[in-house]
């Protein structure tokens, strides 16, 4: 699931950018040869944070740090107990953002490539470590990977159309829920975070859940 969600983050940042590119052509940078949206150079291929940052920022000066807000399921084991059961939520943002995406993308890069340097990981509700030193992900690790996708989809496009000029009524005609959102269950893993709010209030037709 986290392995999927990284790729989807990758898949995401990289139609959002070119989408917001082909409606704003100054967003082009001076050099477009030193810079590539998608394809084998992509900017995003490995979906770091800090790689995020740089490829919003060199093509529209917008910096997604931040709208980074979002709000996970936890252990109490993560938050100072030994019960590794999900007993709690917690909200990240900024900097505990960042590192919450890091990490995700870190465990992914070590179970593509057994990269035993980035199974040294740990954050709050994504990822942990067993006494052996590998990487431990329990359930409700996997459905947070899923989640933090949506709300970083949710915040990040209305940050880049904010950012664009694109606010108030403009957003709410731009965006909209769909069916396809309620067929993958987008509701359940957007209630009670920032992204829900926003989707709530700004969005057209948001689902009776997120009302």
């Amino acid at each position: 699931m986290v392995v999927a969600a990284v790729g989807a983050l990758e898949a995401f940042t990289e139609d959002l950018a070119i989408t917001a590119r082909d409606h704003h052509p100054p967003a082009m940078p001076p050099r477009p040869e030193w810079y590539s949206i998608a394809g084998p150079g992509g900017m995003v291929q490995t979906p770091s944070p800090t790689n995020l940052r740089k490829l919003f920022w060199s093509f529209f000066r917008y910096d997604p740090m931040a709208d980074r807000d979002w709000q996970v399921r936890v252990s109490d084991s993560e938050t100072g107990g030994t019960n590794t059961w999900r007993s709690g939520t917690a909200r990240l943002s900024q900097k505990n953002a960042f590192a919450f995406l890091d990490t995700m993308v870190k465990v992914r890069h070590g179970f593509a490539h057994q990269d035993k340097e980035q199974l040294k990981v740990h954050s709050p509700g994504i990822a942990g470590q067993t006494a052996g030193g590998k990487i431990s992900i329990h359930s409700h690790r996997a459905t947070n990977a899923v989640s933090v996708l949506l709300q970083y989809a949710v915040l990040t496009a209305a940050g880049v159309a904010r950012d664009l000029g694109c606010t108030g009524k403009c957003c709410a005609r731009q965006f909209r829920w769909g069916t396809a959102m309620s067929q993958a269950d987008w509701e359940e893993h957007l209630i009670g975070t920032h992204a829900g709010f926003l989707v709530r209030k700004t969005w057209k037709n948001p689902p009776l859940g997120l009302q």
